[in-house]
C-alpha cells in the first residue's frame, strides 16, 4: 500500500520534471548557452529570495494539520504569513536593485521567488491532506504548459521571457493546488502565526544554509566563468537535481513526513534506512541516463565526460538524500535536528569556499566536483545522525531543547 501511494505520484511528478528538463534543453540548443546560463542564474537568485518568503511556514502548517488543528485557520494563517513575507522581501530586494542600478534581468528573480514560495506552501498543504496524486497531477500540468510556452518562443526567446513563463506557471499551479485542497482559508490566527514563525525559525536556520549553499553555486560560477559555463553545469547537475529530487521527495519523503508528523520516529527511522538504498541505486542509474540524453538533445555531446558523469550521478543522488533527510528531521526534531543544523553551520563557509575554488580554477567541472564533495559529506553525516537517533519519543522539554 505504501509503495502504491508513493510511486504513483512520484511517477507523475517525475514526468513533469522530464518535461521541464526537455524545455531547458530546447532553450540551450536553440537560444544558446549564454541565454540558458543567464536564465539559470536568475532562477538561482529566485531560490535565495524564496527562503525569507517561505520561512519554513509550509512545514509548520503541515505539522499543525497533522495534529488535527482547524484546517481553515491553518491555511488562512499560513497564506497570510507567506504573502506578507513575500511583500517585505520583494520590497527590500527591489530597493537594493534600484540602489545599485542592477541589470533589468535581476528584477525577474523577485517574481520567481514569490511564486515558488507560494507553490511550495500550496503543495505542502495539499500533500499533508493525503492528496498526493492530485498534487503530482498539477505538477504534470505545470510541466506540460511550460513546455508548450517554451515551444512557442524558443529560438527567439530571452531569459526574461522564460522567467515570466515560470512565474506565471507557478502562480497558476499554486492556485489550482489550493483549490484542490478543498479548504477555504479562514481568518488568520495571531497565536498560530507566532507559533509558525517560531517553528519557521527553527526550520529556516538550517534550511537557509542548505538552500544558500546549493543556490550560490550557480551565482559563483557565473561570476567566475560566465553564463556558458553555467549552462554546462546545469546540463550536468540541473536536470538530475530536478528529476531525481522529485523521485525522492514525492516517494520516500512524502511517506516519511506523513509518518513523522504523527510522531512515530522509530518507524520513520526504519523506513529511511530501508528505502534509501533502493532510491539511491535508482537515482544513480537515472542520473547517468539523464545527463547523456540531455547533452545529446542540447547538441553538446562534445562536453560529455565519463568522470564528470560519474561525479554528477553521485552528487545529484547525495543531494536528493540530503534534502529528504533534512525534511525528515525537521518534521521530527527528535531524530537529530540540532546535530544536523550544527553540521550545516560548520559546512557552510568551507562549502562555499570549495565551490568558489572549483569554479575559478576548473569552471563547470570544478563546480560539479565541489557540489558532489559537499553533498556526499553531508549525506553521510545526516544518515549517521538518523541511524543513531533515539528510538523513543522525547519528553516535551527535550524536544523543545532540540529546536
Amino acid at each position: 500500500m505504501i509503495a502504491a501511494r508513493s510511486w504513483a505520484p512520484a511517477g507523475l511528478s517525475a514526468g513533469a520534471s522530464v518535461l521541464v528538463t526537455v524545455a531547458s534543453l530546447l532553450i540551450a540548443r536553440y537560444d544558446g548557452f549564454g541565454v540558458f546560463g543567464e536564465f539559470v542564474a536568475v532562477q538561482a537568485v529566485g531560490v535565495v529570495l524564496g527562503i525569507p518568503m517561505l520561512w519554513g511556514v509550509h512545514v509548520a502548517a503541515s505539522r499543525a494539520m497533522a495534529a488535527r488543528s482547524d484546517d481553515r485557520v491553518v491555511t488562512g494563517t499560513a497564506l497570510a504569513l507567506v504573502a506578507a513575507a513575500a511583500v517585505v522581501t520583494v520590497f527590500a530586494y527591489c530597493a537594493v536593485l534600484l540602489a545599485v542600478s542592477a541589470p533589468a534581468l535581476l528584477w525577474h528573480a523577485a517574481g520567481l521567488g514569490a511564486s515558488a514560495a507560494m507553490l511550495t506552501l500550496a503543495e505542502s498543504l495539499l500533500r499533508i491532506r493525503d492528496r498526493q496524486l492530485l498534487a503530482s497531477g498539477w505538477r504534470l500540468a505545470l510541466g506540460l504548459s511550460y513546455l508548450a510556452a517554451v515551444l512557442s518562443v524558443v529560438g527567439e526567446g530571452d531569459p526574461g521571457t522564460y522567467s515570466v513563463m515560470v512565474t506565471v506557471g507557478n502562480t497558476l499551479c499554486a492556485a489550482g493546488m489550493l483549490a484542490g485542497a478543498r479548504c477555504v482559508p479562514g481568518r488568520p490566527d495571531p497565536v498560530l502565526a507566532r507559533t509558525f514563525l517560531r517553528e519557521g525559525w527553527a526550520y529556516s536556520t538550517g534550511q537557509s544554509l542548505l538552500a544558500l549553499l546549493f543556490a550560490f553555486d550557480v551565482i559563483l560560477l557565473v561570476q567566475a566563468a560566465g553564463p556558458a559555463a553555467v549552462a554546462v553545469y546545469a546540463l550536468y547537475v540541473g536536470s538530475c537535481r530536478r528529476v531525481i529530487g522529485v523521485l525522492f521527495t514525492d516517494s520516500l519523503a512524502s511517506v516519511l513526513i506523513s509518518l513523522l508528523a504523527r510522531r512515530d520516529p522509530a518507524t520513520g527511522r526504519r523506513a529511511v534506512l530501508r528505502y534509501a538504498p533502493r532510491a539511491i541505486a535508482l537515482s544513480v542509474t537515472g542520473a547517468v541516463v539523464l545527463v547523456a540524453a540531455g547533452l545529446a538533445a542540447a547538441g553538446a555531446l562534445h562536453h560529455l565526460n565519463a568522470a564528470l558523469l560519474a561525479l554528477t550521478a553521485a552528487g545529484a543522488t547525495a543531494h536528493a538524500l540530503v534534502v529528504v533527510l533534512f525534511c525528515v528531521v525537521t518534521v521530527q526534531p527528535s531524530l537529530g535536528l540540532a546535530r544536523v543544523r550544527t553540521a550545516l553551520t560548520a559546512a557552510f563557509v568551507p562549502g562555499l569556499a570549495l565551490q568558489a575554488a572549483g569554479g575559478v580554477f576548473a569552471g563547470a567541472p570544478g563546480m560539479v566536483a565541489a557540489f558532489t564533495a559537499c553533498n556526499v559529506a553531508l549525506g553521510w553525516w545526516f544518515l549517521t545522525v538518523v541511524r543513531h537517533a533515539p528510538a523513543v519519543l522525547p519528553t516535551p522539554a527535550t524536544e523543545m531543547r532540540s529546536r
